[in-house]
């Protein structure tokens, strides 16, 4: 995603990666509505190539066991209540998600990142960024200087670990977890949903994966480990709990591992940057991750793209940790709640599941996992002295609109520029609006919504005439009444560069 969004800047970079090609593998299954949005943003084709390759899921179904009784909660945690154009979750393999990023970015850049390339050391000066790479299949080494280093090596980063960072850590105890791709005879139970099974001691996810196989995420306290036993034996004894006459196929792939939290206590040193698992870890519960570290590269690859063609001023770059270690917070929150009622192992299963039936926090779940609900409007600054108005506001993800001309919202914004709508009947407002998209062409276009019904409805305003600032990420940078004009210039002012000569 940062290698997409460099090149639709024109960013020149380069892309390293240890590996000596891709990995195979699929840690994650889940593509969540936010991340379907920023898909669009970028490129509708994108966004349908996902939809066309995933399993549209509507949400997880609970089942419970509890002194040998069983007990499901159908739609237990509902996905097609997310108030989106994708209101459902997307099972699709990370490997997939990587190759068809990978393969939209070679289409249109003609770009690839360079493979076996190991960095060894990073270290600062004050002209910037010095990097040893070590090419892993010849040995030789070589320095690169750069402006800017972005980790976006994971959980173990290399570029972390020589910046020394701390991060804040805690570890879920008495876990041991185990995926397990397999093809399943004889499952019963529908494919839309994504099935949670817990009991006292043990979770058991099981999710259809696209193709004929499905995934098992199985987490207990060593029962389902046993080292004279197959994965798929101790794995069909916890199967055999929820679900009758259902059988192992041929095992896939298989792995296990431990799960941590941690985030680290900066995201960015002088010119290095810290993106993803490089700066937060946190339970697989909910499929947040590789969703919440793809928007960290969503988030800083536009703000280093404007910055560094010179359409941006630097201190945009100072609200990437403003925005995004927050996020990261919400992120934690909810993948270690859903963690805790599924694989708090040891405590009664009713008392933990008894969270689930409390509304607003499934509402709160939904919104945090989906990615709909992230908002920087906590964090960025607000404007008290300008008029209140309801509706979404300044840090808000702007929603789509599906508008009276056939255009979509998202289609008018969806671009390497902020976006200035002009809502209401005022005339007056049309043309400063173009004024100022003129003043800063390479960085703003203008677009005159007049009289939407629609919009309206949406944003919760009526005919007043309003100015909405749009991101570059899809999320409301400003908003003001046309009288307020001057607050909006002064922000700009203060943000972008004005037409670069030339």
């Amino acid at each position: 995603m940062l290698s997409l969004q460099l090149s639709r800047y024109g960013v020149p970079f380069r892309t390293i990666d240890r590996l000596a090609a891709p990995s195979l593998a699929s840690r994650a299954i889940t593509v969540h509505s936010r991340m379907l949005e920023i898909f669009e943003l970028m490129d509708q084709k994108l966004a349908q190539n996902f939809l066309q390759r995933g399993i549209k899921n509507k949400g997880y179904d609970l089942h419970y066991v509890n002194e040998g009784k069983r007990n499901v909660v159908k739609m237990g945690i509902d996905f097609t209540t997310t108030d989106c154009r994708y209101p459902y979750l997307l099972v699709h393999r990370q490997d997939e998600t990587e190759q068809a990023l990978r393969e939209y970015w070679h289409q249109h850049f003609n770009r690839n990142a360079e493979w076996g390339m190991q960095l060894i050391s990073v270290e600062q000066d004050t002209r910037g960024v010095i990097s040893v790479v070590r090419n892993t299949e010849t040995g030789a080494e070589e320095i690169i200087r750069s402006k800017y280093v972005i980790a976006c090596d994971g959980i173990n980063s290399q570029v972390r670990r020589c910046l020394e960072v701390e991060q804040d850590e805690s570890n879920y105890q008495g876990t041991v977890l185990q995926n397990l791709d397999i093809r399943l005879n004889n499952f019963p139970d529908s494919n839309e949903h994504i099935h949670y099974c817990a009991g006292t001691d043990h979770f058991m996810m099981v999710a259809k994966l696209p193709g004929d196989f499905y995934r098992l995420l199985v987490s207990d306290r060593g029962e389902s480990t046993d080292p004279d036993a197959t994965p798929e034996e101790n794995i069909q004894k916890l199967m055999d709990q929820h679900f009758d006459g259902v059988s192992m196929g041929e095992r896939i792939w298989h792995s296990q591992w431990e799960s941590w939290v941690r985030l680290a206590k900066a995201y960015r040193n002088q010119q290095i940057f810290l993106v993803g698992d490089s700066a937060h870890v946190h339970s697989t519960t909910g499929g947040q991750g590789m969703n919440c570290c793809i928007q960290d590269a969503w988030n800083l690859g536009w703000k280093l793209g404007l910055v560094e063609s010179g359409r941006a001023r630097a201190a945009l770059l100072d609200t990437y940790e403003a925005e995004r270690r927050p996020i990261a917070e919400q992120v934690i929150w909810a993948a270690s709640s859903l963690h805790e009622i599924f694989m708090g192992h040891g405590k009664d299963i009713s008392e933990r599941g008894g969270q689930m039936e409390d509304a607003k926090f499934l509402k709160k779940v939904v919104g945090c996992c989906s990615g709909i609900s992230y908002t920087y409007k906590d964090y960025i600054e607000q404007y008290p002295d300008l008029t209140p108005l309801p509706g979404p506001t300044i840090g808000d993800r702007a929603p789509d609109v599906d508008l009276e001309t056939g255009h979509s919202l998202f289609s008018i914004i969806g671009n390497t520029k902020y976006t200035l709508l002009l809502s209401g009947t005022d005339l007056e407002i049309a043309g400063k609006g173009e004024d100022l998209a003129k003043s800063y062409a390479e960085s703003l276009q203008c677009y005159k919504l007049g009289v939407s019904a629609a919009f309206q409805a949406t944003y919760e305003i009526d005919q007043t005439a309003i100015m909405y600032l749009i991101r570059p990420d899809g999320y409301i940078g400003f908003r003001c009444l046309f009288s307020e004009i001057a607050a909006l210039e002064e922000f700009l002012s203060s943000t972008l560069v004005q037409n670069i000569e030339g």
